[in-house]
């Protein structure tokens, strides 16, 4: 696996080294249904985009290279359907979680992944519904909404710097920033890949 995710890597930089110093990067909705138009998946991958551009255009952080690392990070953590889920584990390892802010009994169940990045806790679940003002401690589920799903990833993006990353092109560290280690890295970076070619 280690030396497959090395292959990854290096195939990654011969793709971004191959491209001029002087060359703009553009990643267009065009260039990013090229993937999904005509699929099962073009609705959710169309409509999803656009959220994600809208989002991080709000939070002034939009360049073509921080589309590519959001639009990748969203096709790993929720797949080609493109629509925010649920995470699939019960949420009981996050229970008494003070990290997260699991401080009540069930906040781990209550406060498990959701969205396009999965906010896990009850205090991200605070802090979100406080900054777009939406009641997510009481109804969570409302982060499963497309447009609010993609406004907590731009938000998340540019609170921790994930934006600067993208744009320096360090796909490690954002997978890394997004992830908090290795989970779903080779995938990542064969999508960008992908994107970027």
């Amino acid at each position: 696996m280690k030396q497959e995710l090395l292959q990854l890597i290096s195939e990654l930089k011969t793709k971004v080294e191959a491209i001029p110093e002087s060359t703009q990067i553009a990643f267009t909705k065009d260039q990013f249904m090229r993937f999904y138009k005509g699929t099962q998946f073009e609705q959710g991958a169309s409509e999803c985009y656009d959220f994600i551009e809208k989002a991080l255009k709000a939070d002034s952080i939009y360049s073509p290279l921080t589309m590519v690392g959001a639009m990748a990070t969203v096709r790993v953590e929720v797949g080609k359907a493109f629509k925010p889920i649920r995470e699939i584990a019960s949420g009981q390892a996050y229970e008494f979680r003070a990290d997260l802010g699991n401080i009540q009994a069930g906040d781990g169940v209550k406060y498990k992944g959701r969205g396009y990045i999965q906010i896990t806790g009850r205090n991200n679940y605070a802090n979100y519904g406080k900054a777009f003002s939406v009641d997510l401690i009481n109804n969570p589920d409302l982060a499963l909404q497309p447009e609010l799903s993609a406004k907590i990833l731009a938000r998340y993006f540019k609170d921790r710097g994930v934006n600067v990353q993208c744009d320096k092109q360090n796909w490690i560290k954002v997978r890394q920033q997004i992830n908090g280690g290795q989970n779903g890295l080779q995938d990542f970076l064969r999508v960008i890949g992908d994107f970027l070619s």
